[in-house]
């Protein structure tokens, strides 16, 4: 960072001016609080004053203008870099559709390498493109001379490469949460190789309610059956293909199994016994943790095969010898497999930090039946992840989301208490919308709770047809229904004239057709869970909202239970987190409306216990009938 001189607020919202002026539009206009709300940021980093400020910015705010304007303004005037991070692919296309177009910000992007990037020689994923299988580095690839040496010119326009690049050398960089913290967990961002990621000065975070979330799906380890196949082939491979692959001479070959010191019938035999250990549902977490250190024992064994797996194909690849489909297959196994076990390594030690008591194994069905199920050990330590993952990565962090939640529970959740500063400041932009339209009726009658669910759906399921049939019979609208059991059971026994207009689905990929059926739509009425965040239905795309059941995380999730007794104040504040998203999707610009409905009575309880999520206007909303 740049010098401690103070540098006046005057001065800070010229320059945002100028650089709003420069680099987005002559004419661009801010919309309401939201330069004061990037002034409020800038200053608090030159002034050195709290490194985590939060922003709870409703919906149509511009938190993504405030992100970009703000780091940029760091960037160009303070030399003050940045990293822009967001919770999914949706949200980062949304960034980089605005930064495509407006290329002046000089703002970066990079995606993560698998499933999105193609290897325009060998047209494979870029994980196993040409010049990673010819083993040149990142280094050789960005040097015009080394590039041309190798005979892969195609480094000049291979996007990939390109994109990388520019990430690197840029100030503000735009990545998913996902890729950002793989990124880190795989470097050492203290050494003087130029061509790698650094840490910054600021990180951004879009969407920061998902930040815990997120960071625990990408920290935990598991094993399933089919691993001991894995390592079984990666075994036999070292010890049958050396020959007449690589070497001719087979008493200098230092064979693989060196490193394993194990027979065949040794790790058959090892991993068993671990396996039957671990997916032992009744076992206690002692015999778990003296059963996954044995098995971290045996992966780690491994790595260095692995490693001479990689080399050995890369070495036959730049000897411009022939690669078999099955050499090609190997060296995606011990890349994933070098992964896995580096990550398997990492989790236990993670585990001895925080204790014993922090680990919870889930023994659950694998999306590939035929591979049996997974024992995934996962670390309810939430606050302590998300310190070591994200907020160590930067000075400053500035954290915006429309649902930030209870003050107290978000910083608890959060790992604030790790840094100097213990906790964070909050300021809060008040929504600038006209609501008068957009009522939120709340029958406070029938529970959805498990008890009473399914009395209580006997009589809103009738009150849910009415109001399609008759307030909404030509407009669009959602059902929050809360899980897939009731939107199926809605659906089958909805009348004919209202089943015809509902699009139910079952899973995400099938949630996304049908969100583009039902814009493309009429009077169409999506109906199922998982409808609060993440879509966007401004206008008639949704003109009324019904919350059949309050969303609470399923208590027969153990990791929820688990989770409760270490962050008590997590559960009811992520609730209210949902249902405010939710009620969200209906109203996304000035001028808009949607009618919403709660019809679970379960609601009053929350909204009492966590009033101080809900806003004014929010909270004004709200009729009780």
């Amino acid at each position: 960072m740049t010098s401690e001189v103070i540098i006046s607020r005057e001065i800070i919202e010229q320059n945002i001016k100028d650089w709003v002026f420069d680099k987005i539009d002559e004419k661009f206009e801010f919309r309401q609080h939201q330069l004061e709300c990037i002034v409020n940021i800038i200053d608090n980093i030159l002034s050195h004053g709290n490194h985590n400020y939060v922003v709870e910015a409703p919906t149509g705010s511009g938190k993504s203008l405030i992100n970009i304007i703000a780091a940029g303004v760091l960037a160009d005037y303070w030399d003050i870099t940045s990293y822009i991070l967001v919770s999914d692919l949706f949200l980062w296309e949304q960034y980089s559709d605005f930064l495509v177009k407006h290329k002046k910000t000089g703002i970066a992007m990079l995606k993560g390498k698998i499933g999105n990037y193609k290897c325009m020689l060998n047209g494979e994923d870029i994980t196993l493109a040409d010049c990673t299988l010819s083993g040149l580095s990142w280094a050789s690839m960005y040097n015009m001379n080394t590039i041309k040496e190798y005979g892969y010119d195609c480094a000049y326009s291979c996007q990939y490469v390109k994109s990388r690049k520019k990430a690197i050398k840029s100030k503000v960089c735009l990545m998913t949460y996902q890729l950002f913290i793989q990124t880190f967990k795989m470097i050492n961002p203290d050494d003087n190789n130029p061509y790698q990621f650094k840490y910054r000065d600021v990180i951004f975070c879009d969407e920061c309610h998902n930040i815990p979330g997120i960071v625990e799906q990408r920290v935990h380890a598991h094993i399933k059956e089919k691993d001991l196949t894995t390592l079984l082939e990666i075994y036999d491979y070292t010890n049958h293909k050396e020959l007449n692959l690589f070497d001719d001479n087979l008493e200098e070959d230092n064979s693989s199994a060196q490193f394993i010191n194990m027979s065949r019938d040794d790790i058959i035999k090892e991993f068993n016994e671990c396996w039957k250990a671990l997916s032992n549902p009744e076992s206690r977490k002692d015999e778990d943790m003296i059963y996954r250190e044995r098995y971290d024992e045996l992966i780690q064994k491994f790595v260095p095969v692995c490693d001479d797996i990689r080399n050995k194909i890369i070495l036959a690849k730049k000897a411009k010898q022939h690669l078999s489909k099955e050499d090609l297959h190997i060296f995606g196994v011990s890349s994933w497999f070098w992964d896995y076990a580096l990550e398997f390594g990492e989790y236990c030690g993670l585990i001895s930090i925080c204790g014993k008591e922090y680990q919870l194994k889930e023994i659950a069905p694998n999306n590939r039946k035929e591979e049996g199920p997974v024992c995934t050990f996962r670390c309810l330590k939430e606050d302590y992840l998300v310190y070591k993952y994200l907020l160590t990565k930067a000075q400053w962090r500035v954290m915006l989301s429309a649902t930030i939640g209870g003050h107290e529970a978000f910083d608890e959740n959060m790992g604030f208490a790790y840094t100097d500063d213990k906790k964070s400041i909050m300021e809060v932009i008040p929504s600038t919308f006209d609501f008068s339209e957009s009522p939120i009726h709340f029958l406070n009658k029938f529970k959805m709770s498990l008890k009473e669910r399914d009395i209580s759906f006997g009589h809103l399921k009738n009150v849910i047809y009415s109001i399609c049939k008759t307030k909404f019979q030509n407009q669009r609208g959602i059902i929050q229904t809360g899980s897939y059991d009731l939107a199926k059971r809605l659906y089958e026994q909805a009348p004919l004239e209202i089943k015809q207009r509902m699009l139910v689905y079952n899973g995400s990929r099938d949630k996304n057709t049908m969100i583009k059926i039902h814009q493309m739509s009429d009077n169409t009425i999506l109906v199922g869970p998982t409808l609060n965040e993440g879509i966007d239905l401004p206008g008639d795309e949704c003109r009324f909202i019904i919350i059949m059941k309050v969303p609470y995380p399923s208590l027969g999730d153990r990791y929820v239970k688990e989770k409760i007794k270490f962050y008590p104040l997590w559960y009811n504040s992520t609730t209210s987190n949902e249902i405010i998203q939710g009620i969200g999707r209906g109203v996304r610009f000035d001028g808009d409306w949607c009618v919403t409905y709660i019809f679970d009575a379960c609601f009053w309880n929350l909204y009492c216990s966590t009033k101080e999520q809900y806003s004014k206007e929010l909270q004004d909303r709200i009729n009780i009938i």
